[in-house]
């Protein structure tokens, strides 16, 4: 997917800022989620949205075109705006994984421990790829700046001493990098509901960018699901659906039958007289354990039909 086709995807004009393209891509998933919008076309819809925001939010498309934030720019209230140092910012991209669960799981939702390398910041460094070293002054200590505290208040401040003069070396943890490799272990609660193919975004579990004062900034992590298909077993919104052939002496006279669900096989009562397309619905059997589990009947006519059609209307 192309940078253009993205920004048309989630109808935004190119220069938005993150925020405004982090609101729109949720307003858009939420109309389009697949447990929400019921229309035809509404699922492949919802990967375009993911996808799209995806590009947009690393800022790398297809196409090799790319978005500047995340950079390093000029900025407009000094390079030191609050007096806590100036800061590198990797270019950093979003981390996809893919993970597989059961049918089941998939109803009525789980959690999964995983584990994925990332690029973390190196805190010998605090991520600036450069350690300070002391530059002989007994007032800043080598930091080039005091911090003095008054209540809930911090102030920052050059040190009047030796005027900010920082003296710095390469960093030997990380090689100047100023991030590491690092493995990373987090559980993720999958929604029950939840269809295959759907991703869930990791908000922050991506690889370093930043910080920005104590507050380190990552990219995201974008979990593709899988769910291993269970014959005859599909999920529709809420509910399990399954079908169930029966004769038609079983669908006149009623009958019961067994079935396979979630949690095994389970028997249902057929009412006599029983239609064509009719359902028998098991409760409690669908997502979250609040859909319910319903079965689609198809009613097996015999060969000689016509025959017998002839002999009762005689």
């Amino acid at each position: 997917m192309k940078l253009n086709e993205a920004y048309s995807i989630l109808d935004l004009k190119p220069g938005v800022t993150p925020e405004e393209a982090k609101k729109q891509y949720k307003k858009l998933a939420k109309e389009f989620h697949p447990d929400v919008n019921k229309e035809a076309g509404a699922d492949d819809k919802f990967k375009k949205i993911n996808e799209a925001y995806q590009i947009i939010s690393s800022g790398k498309s297809a196409d090799s075109e790319e978005i500047n934030w995340g950079r390093p720019t000029a900025n407009p209230f000094g390079d030191d705006p609050f007096g806590m140092g100036r800061r590198a910012v990797h270019r950093a991209e979003n981390i996809s994984l893919n993970t597989t669960i059961s049918f089941k799981d998939s109803v009525l939702g789980c959690k999964k421990e995983l584990k994925f390398n990332r690029r973390a910041k190196c805190v010998d460094c605090d991520g600036n790829g450069k350690t300070t070293i002391r530059n002989g002054c007994d007032v800043c200590h080598g930091k080039g700046k005091v911090i003095t505290r008054q209540g809930n208040m911090v102030m920052v401040a050059t040190c009047s001493k030796c005027y900010g003069v920082v003296k710095t070396k390469d960093c030997d943890k990380c090689h100047s990098k100023g991030t590491l490799d690092a493995e990373a272990s987090i559980s993720v609660t999958i929604p029950g509901g939840i269809q295959n193919g759907n991703i869930l975004r990791l908000s922050g579990m991506g690889n370093f960018i930043t910080s920005f004062g104590p507050l380190d900034q990552y990219t995201d992590t974008h979990l593709q699901v899988n769910v291993t298909p269970e014959s005859n077993l599909r999920l529709h919104g809420m509910d399990v659906v399954s079908e169930l052939n029966i004769s038609l002496l079983d669908a006149l006279t009623g009958c019961t039958k067994s079935v396979n669900t979630i949690f095994g096989l389970q028997d249902i009562s057929i009412k006599p007289k029983s239609k064509n397309k009719d359902e028998a619905i098991i409760p409690k059997l669908g997502v979250n354990g609040i859909g319910a589990h319903k079965v689609l009947l198809s009613i097996e006519y015999p060969d000689q039909i016509d025959n017998l059609i002839s002999f009762l209307s005689k």
